[in-house]
């Protein structure tokens, strides 16, 4: 049974302002959506000019800036940002948290990290591009006004995912990649195509946003019309965004290890798409949670964080054998 808030939720996408729209420019430039594909290989670490730097109650947050290894990025999405959150003291181990769908400001990926800080964890939070300060300027509303722009962004932030991670493992970091609803399922995506052991936490994830967008609540916030009908476009666009599905991918040897949580109420993520990432990966833990999509993030932080520390450990173990 969907959790009462995730319906409310799906009935404000539905039938809220037209803000709250996506895809409201159609399918966008063909060749860039044909374009986009899943990166692979070594990824290059990324260079991270830090530029702000402090220390509170134990816990110490600095802010950096990168160019985007992504050349085909549009100019406002070519510079991006991350903040570094993690304790005072150090830490040995390093998750990259990757941002949820339309998540413009970051404070719930900050409530987890600062938990994860408590735990001896530090934390980069990647803004998405399109998101937040890389947002376009010239219009209100939703960033992804197109499919092409929908792909933009989510390969855009796999391979900064990826160039972080390498980061990390350069600085002697152990790595780890995390992420909630969407960017659970970028986490995965991410964590599939790591050629070197990662910690992994799917949170609240899909193996593919086509679940998601075209059988959860996120569906009545498709602007059909503006794909040449419901009809004809909604076959296209499952094709479309099944492209960047895990399922597609072999299992790393590291997706063993991986932790998944997901809400037993979930009306944006269907439980079964959690599912079928976790038999994906045998020997991968499934946990699940009394809870809807927006209560399991609001009100069981501390969970969240400890799945993915329960990751590193499983890794650690692994390595010690």
């Amino acid at each position: 049974m969907i959790h009462p808030l995730d319906r409310l939720g799906g009935i404000v996408v539905s039938r809220g302002p037209d803000r709250l729209r996506f895809f409201t420019d159609g399918w966008g430039d063909p060749a860039a959506i044909e374009a986009a594909a899943i990166p692979s290989g070594d990824p290059r670490p990324i260079e991270i000019e830090w530029v702000s730097d402090a220390t509170d109650d134990g816990i110490n947050v600095s802010v950096g800036i990168f160019d985007s290894p992504v050349a085909t990025l549009p100019h406002h999405a070519q510079h991006g940002a991350v903040t570094r959150i993690r304790p005072e003291g150090g830490a040995d181990r390093m998750v990259v948290l990757m941002a949820a769908w339309n998540e413009h400001d970051s404070r719930a990926r900050f409530g987890i990290a600062r938990r994860l800080a408590q735990r001896g964890i530090g934390s980069l939070v990647l803004e998405n591009p399109y998101y937040g300060i890389r947002r376009p300027i010239d219009h209100d509303g939703q960033p992804i006004r197109t499919v092409a722009d929908f792909f933009q962004m989510g390969i855009g932030a796999v391979v900064e995912g990826r160039g972080l991670l390498a980061t990390v493992r350069e600085r002697g970091f152990t790595p780890g990649v995390a992420g909630y609803s969407m960017g659970g399922n970028i986490a995965a995506l991410v964590s599939s195509t790591m050629p070197f052991p990662v910690a992994t936490a799917p949170l609240a994830a899909s193996y593919s946003p086509a679940p998601v967008y075209l059988d959860g609540a996120l569906r009545g916030g498709i602007d059909w019309d503006a794909l040449g009908g419901e009809p004809l476009a909604e076959p296209r666009l499952r094709e479309t965004l099944l492209r960047a599905s895990v399922l597609d991918r072999p299992p790393p040897d590291h997706a063993r290890h991986a932790v998944l949580i997901s809400a037993r109420s979930d009306g944006y993520v269907p439980p079964t798409a959690t599912r079928a990432l976790h038999e994906h990966w045998p020997g991968s833990e499934l946990r699940w949670i009394g809870a809807g999509h927006a209560t399991l993030l609001w009100t069981h932080k501390a969970d969240l964080a400890r799945g993915i520390e329960d990751s590193f450990r499983s890794l650690a173990r692994a390595s010690h054998r």
